[in-house]
């Protein structure tokens, strides 16, 4: 399915290194690390809201909502291309992929995005990385999240429309932000955001 990715400013990156494995670690070893550090599980969620998602038809579309945030250090990405650029072409619906700055929160953009949306799908990405490089990145994606969410229960005609979180979180402060979005209806968690964590992401969310 096309994902149309909405430009916004950004600003830059900060700077990673490549994570190299560990000499004599086995790749089985490595493989069950990769599968634990990668796994995603949904924390809440409706039957109705998760069948909804799922059911999609193919002229819904996603509207996906993401933090500008660095690049986990395992990426194997170009430094220059948006982390969850992947996530938006592994969805198996159209998909309008919509950035969001930590230090604007919403814009009239993002609101003008939500009535034409056939499901919401808002990332925060709290790991350790990039709590480590802007302490209230969680903080700021939260806010924003919860502007959607207010936006969405104004509007009778999103009534119906699935809107997911999903939270890319790990570290001593997972529970915490977990527990921060209890207001939202359907959670989907997850440790990373490489682009296998971000698979097996979107096959816990529609079932593939």
């Amino acid at each position: 399915m096309g994902e149309r990715k909405v430009r916004t400013p950004s600003k830059p990156h900060s700077k990673h290194s490549r994570k190299m494995s560990s000499p004599g670690v086995s790749n089985l070893t490595a493989l069950l690390q990769s599968a634990a550090t990668d796994s995603a599980s949904i924390v809440k969620c409706p039957s109705a809201t998760l069948s909804r998602l799922r059911q999609l038809n193919e002229a819904e579309w996603i509207t996906l909502f993401t933090p500008f945030v660095p690049h986990p250090p395992s990426t194997v990405l170009a430094r220059n291309m948006d982390p969850f650029e992947p996530l938006g072409r592994m969805l198996p619906r159209q998909v309008r992929h919509v950035p969001y700055r930590l230090d604007h929160g919403m814009t009239d953009t993002h609101v003008d995005f939500l009535g034409a949306s056939g499901a919401i799908i808002i990332v925060i990405c709290s790991t350790e990385n990039v709590t480590s490089y802007d302490p209230k990145a969680y903080d700021a994606q939260a806010r924003f999240a919860n502007s959607v969410l207010q936006k969405v229960n104004e509007n009778k005609t999103l009534a119906d429309v699935p809107t997911f979180v999903l939270l890319i979180t790990n570290g001593v402060a997972r529970q915490a932000h977990e527990e921060g979005l209890i207001d939202f209806p359907a959670i989907v968690t997850c440790n990373n955001y490489t682009t296998s964590a971000l698979a097996n992401a979107v096959r816990v969310m529609f079932g593939n």
